[in-house]
């Protein structure tokens, strides 16, 4: 699978602040759109979520913003599975003009998956791991 189309939109006037581009709160927005578009594509669904007591939580995004984004531009996000193992997961969103192909902006989400029932950080279980493991960017190619 490696890096997959997670989010495909248009700039909305109302996303964009007094400057006239798209304010960060969108970015983050439509990064938290690919992340659940992702999800489901490796299995991690609302169904999952129900029949598992399962969740998952965001602990640390990076975010790198390069270039603007104005009302009217089309907006594409690719995502990669940099790390699925144990508890822990990491996806990198990069954000383009949906024209120009040019990046905008990069997103590193780090999260834990969650047992809801005990309120605290549990493992993936291992079908979840195995069909993700498809998904998994090879670590030579991202640096890990």
């Amino acid at each position: 699978m490696k890096t997959q189309l997670t989010h495909r939109s248009t700039v909305q006037q109302w996303e964009c602040d007094h400057m006239g581009h798209m304010n960060v709160r969108h970015y983050m927005a439509k990064f938290d759109d690919a992340a659940w578009s992702f999800f489901s594509m490796i299995g991690i669904t609302n169904s999952y979520f129900k029949e598992q007591n399962a969740g998952v939580a965001a602990v640390d995004h990076h975010v790198t913003y390069k270039k603007e984004l104005m009302p009217g531009d089309s907006v594409v996000i690719h995502t990669e599975l940099a790390l699925l193992e144990g508890k822990k997961f990491k996806m990198i969103h990069s954000m383009s003009n949906g024209v120009s192909g040019e990046v905008v902006a990069t997103c590193e989400l780090f999260g834990v998956h969650l047992d809801r029932e005990k309120r605290c950080a549990s493992d993936f279980p291992q079908n979840i791991l195995d069909g993700a493991r498809a998904a998994l960017t090879p670590t030579d190619k991202i640096g890990l």
